[in-house]
């Protein structure tokens, strides 16, 4: 739940939650609510509403036009906005805090949308807590990632050019994380790390652990502070996973767990000679197998797999580990059992976080319901290996364009009934488009390349 503080306070059902948010609206004075959502392509969009229309919103909805964000046809393209009362927050830089912000689902007439990415991540947790119990909540904290740069003569440059954990003056982006990290944190989303990453004008603010559809929701929200807040000191924020040639990516690392939150119980946690469970050797099992299959909703664009290139810290071999960081999944180093997890290190900040995350969830649970044993950990450097060495390991490879990353979800039958076939259908021909305008595009490199031929 996002809150300023006392706002939302202990309000444990729906009723009480709306009640304490009415009451938070009239203490702060809030005028217009911004209700923020996103399409199957991870598209953020904002509509406002005024406060006083708030009841009236979750009753019944906003009419929208879905055709126009890519939704659905135009033939029957009316559809719904409804406020999740649990979400509300205070944007606290905009007009003397008199604006509030909800994340919204996406319904058609009285029931949910299916093309709606939270819808579809909802009902993956729901298949989580049938399987194995309704106190069982799927944990995620992502690294987030993100780049600033300035325009100069019309080029886009870095912001700067320090590099990993770089103080400031050399630091120039220092001021904007810290201005980001405040707002995040009064909005009740809280940093747990905050530092300059290795390329220049790459930044990194890492979020608190919390259930799925919370940190998806944390997700949307930490972008659009940051494209806020870069915006009003002329910087321009990116998410992008590979803008510049020659140079690291940026991902989005996603750390995951089971917990029983009643029992505060992690379920990684085990008794083998590292501390892991069966059952989280069974969820990188299947996150494992289903790797490639699941690597379109992960990395979902051209430039993905630019970053998803060998010799750049970007995992591209699908293996485990417990610290090697040359792998897809690795057991981050910890002394506290409840911290046990995994590190899925393919994502980027392209991505959908709804319907990555339901797509790692699912993976991992097929995993675990058809005891799929992982291999054996690798803990040398997987880059510096041979193709012999990596073939006799068995290690194979995550697709290395968004073509083939289009055919491994073609034959993943999960990502089918996951999404569900409208969805699924929308998704692939949305990418088998793109995949088409990005190959009939000419490129200043080949015009480098063969214009002398």
């Amino acid at each position: 739940m996002y809150n300023s503080g006392e706002l939302v306070g202990d309000a444990v059902n729906k009723k009480d939650v709306l009640n304490s948010v009415f009451n938070a609206i009239k203490k702060r004075e809030i005028r217009y609510i911004n209700l923020l959502f996103t399409n199957l392509l991870g598209r953020r969009s904002v509509v406002s509403i005024p406060a006083a229309d708030l009841d009236d919103a979750v009753r019944h909805g906003v009419g929208f036009d879905g055709s126009s964000l890519g939704f659905i046809g135009v033939e029957k393209s009316d559809l719904l906005l409804k406020p999740d009362p649990s979400t509300f927050t205070v944007l606290p830089w905009e007009t003397n805090g008199k604006t509030a912000l909800m994340i919204a689902d996406v319904y058609r007439e009285k029931e949910a949308f299916e093309l709606d990415p939270r819808h579809i991540l909802k009902e993956a947790v729901k298949k989580l807590k049938k399987m194995m119990d309704g106190n069982i909540e799927y944990m995620i904290a992502p690294e987030i990632e993100f780049w600033l740069f300035t325009y100069k003569d019309d080029r886009l440059e870095f912001q700067d050019k320090a590099t990993y954990f770089t103080p400031p003056p050399e630091d120039k982006g220092y001021n904007i994380r810290m201005e980001v990290a405040t707002a995040l944190e009064s909005m009740g989303i809280h940093p747990v790390k905050i530092h300059h990453e290795v390329p220049p004008a790459k930044h990194e603010i890492d979020i608190q652990y919390g259930p799925a559809v919370k940190i998806a929701d944390a997700t949307i929200i930490y972008k659009f502070v940051v494209k806020w807040l870069s915006a009003k000191h002329n910087l321009i924020a990116s998410f992008m996973p590979k803008p510049f040639y020659g140079t690291y990516g940026a991902g989005m690392h996603t750390h995951q767990s089971l917990m029983n939150v009643k029992e505060k119980k992690n379920l990684f946690y085990g008794d083998d000679e590292n501390g892991l469970s069966e059952m989280m050797l069974h969820f990188i099992g299947g996150l494992l197998s289903h790797a490639k299959g699941i690597t379109l909703l992960t990395n979902p664009t051209v430039n993905s797999y630019k970053r998803l290139v060998p010799g750049w810290e970007a995992p591209v071999y699908i293996s485990w580990a417990r610290y090697n960081r040359s792998v897809l999944l690795r057991v981050p180093m910890t002394t506290d059992p409840m911290k046990i997890r995994i590190e899925y290190r393919a994502t980027d900040g392209s991505c959908n976080p709804y319907i990555a995350f339901a797509a790692m969830l699912l993976a991992g649970l097929d995993g675990i319901k058809k005891a799929i044993e992982p291999p054996s950990p690798i803990e040398e450097n997987v880059y510096k290996m041979t193709a012999e060495e990596r073939s006799n390991l068995g290690i194979e490879t995550l697709p290395s364009s968004l073509s083939e990353a289009i055919n491994e979800a073609e034959r993943e039958t999960l990502i089918k009934e996951m999404l569900g076939e409208k969805a699924y259908e929308k998704l692939i021909n949305t990418k088998k488009m793109e995949w088409i305008e990005y190959n009939v595009m000419v490129h200043e490199w080949e015009r480098e390349k063969y214009l002398n031929v």
